[in-house]
């Protein structure tokens, strides 16, 4: 999803959570359908969207 320039950092809620659902989604293809959204990213090393937005901006202040 980061590859994705115009929905990278989206600032409508709409666009969030339809960005998260698709994460979502993507993680229960991978680990199993009962554990959790915040186990399952965490089990494959993942961030929320949230989250990735947030390191992305720190690095980027520190590039500067």
């Amino acid at each position: 999803m980061e590859f994705c320039i115009q929905a990278w950092s989206p600032y409508q809620q709409k666009d969030i959570n339809c960005l998260e659902s698709v994460q979502r989604r993507a993680t229960k293809m991978v680990r199993e359908r009962n554990v959790p959204y915040d186990g399952r990213l965490k089990a494959l090393g993942l961030y929320s969207l949230q989250q990735r937005r947030l390191r992305s901006d720190l690095i980027e202040v520190f590039k500067i």
